[in-house]
């Protein structure tokens, strides 16, 4: 994962997914909080918080939040958003920098998130059993781990096309290419991002980066969860928790709780 949000990606973060629908992505992890917690919530461990925005979120709706991302540049903008919201010194989530591989931060928490598909930047097995291993080491019996990743037979079935991404900005326009490669050997595709700004004529902040991202079945989903010690709750589409995935599901919810009395 070394060499992705680095300073320039990372300071275009928030422009690229100005559209994207935090609240209701909120709302869905509370949705799943109810479902699959045998006690509400209360103190919850973000990794791979990125700039915050979902912490912030669940902070100002009562949660105690702890961030954790690797990217210094991405933990900057957090600490930055969260200055200018004003949050109450009480609800302020606590941003720290670290590697959701090898985390151990000495305490636990009633949840454990992993949103915007960061357990799939774990392409390898040993990868995503160690990220695996940090969510239980941070979870209390019966504590429920909700994370979003995409859907095996659905990145098959769909395959990747280029696309182009145009934001208008004070002063300029923000312009973002991808394209994607699958490797259906590793279950990973590997997304291209080139990213720029224009002002008028003229092209500045240039960036590149490769995204190496991980694709899950439900089987090794199963293994993976089991073998860190929480039994699979719930895998859902991610824009409706009352269906089934399937071959046009993208994106899905996953959800386990750690084994042990609540």
């Amino acid at each position: 994962m070394s060499g992705v949000f680095e300073h320039a990606y990372a300071h275009h973060y928030d422009a690229l997914y100005g559209e994207k629908n935090y609240a209701a992505e909120c709302d869905a992890v509370e949705e799943l909080f109810r479902r699959c917690s045998a006690v509400p919530p209360r103190t919850l461990l973000d990794l791979g918080c990125g700039t915050g925005t979902h912490a912030l979120l669940l902070a100002e709706r009562g949660f105690a939040v702890t961030g954790v991302d690797r990217s210094p540049a991405m933990l900057e903008l957090a600490r930055e958003k969260l200055e200018r919201t004003g949050a109450r010194t009480d609800r302020a989530p606590e941003f720290l920098e670290g590697d959701i591989r090898s985390l151990r931060l000495g305490r636990s928490f009633d949840a454990v998130l992993m949103l915007f598909a960061v357990l799939g930047y774990q392409t390898g097995d040993d990868d995503v059993a160690a990220a695996m291993r940090s969510v239980a080491s941070h979870l209390r019996p019966g504590g429920v781990f909700i994370c979003d990743v995409w859907f095996g037979p659905a990145v098959l079935a769909i395959g990747t096309s280029d696309r182009v991404k145009i934001v208008d900005e004070r002063g300029g326009r923000l312009h973002r290419t991808s394209s994607g490669l699958l490797d259906p050997a590793t279950n990973t595709c590997r997304v291209r991002f080139r990213t720029w700004r224009t002002v008028g004529d003229r092209i500045s902040d240039e960036s590149i980066e490769d995204h190496t991202m991980r694709y899950f079945f439900q089987p090794e989903l199963e293994r993976f969860f089991g073998d860190a010690g929480l039994d699979l709750c719930a895998i859902v589409p991610f824009e409706n928790l009352d269906a089934q995935p399937g071959p046009g599901t993208w994106n899905v919810w996953v959800c386990g709780r750690a084994r042990g009395a609540a």
